[in-house]
């Protein structure tokens, strides 16, 4: 087992984040609630070498900066289509070219997480 590569850290950390503001939004938390995103101790031994940052974030900050991503880089965050197939994602908006599919996937990911860094960093000098 290796250590993991740039894109995949950032859809770990995202896949995290995500996961913390559906637990919140489910009602496992205050919908307003703080979200401390911390990686699961198991997904830590496979990803030997990668650096995880804890971050804590409002739920409704989660949805703000969703709401700064334009369409369709909103519904690939929203909709999770960076974790699964990249057919799936091609099939529900109609996109012939499977190089476009992951052009957009990508993208929608490294805007997110540059979003997702900026609210950190801010949000540090802040606390």
């Amino acid at each position: 087992m290796g250590a993991i590569g740039p894109f995949h850290y950032k859809v770990w950390v995202i896949g995290e984040v995500l996961d913390r503001y559906e637990d919140c939004k489910n009602g496992a938390r205050k919908p307003r609630g703080k979200l401390f995103v911390t990686p699961a101790t198991e997904k830590l031994k496979l990803t030997r070498g990668a650096y995880f940052e804890n971050i804590v974030i409002y739920a409704v900050d989660v949805e703000s900066l969703m709401e700064r991503l334009e369409s369709p880089l909103r519904e690939i965050i929203a909709g999770r289509y960076f974790e699964g197939d990249v057919v799936t994602f091609m099939e529900d908006f109609g996109i012939k070219s499977r190089r476009e599919a992951r052009k957009l996937i990508v993208r929608a990911v490294n805007k997110f997480f540059h979003e997702l860094e900026k609210y950190r960093k801010s949000s540090r000098r802040i606390a």
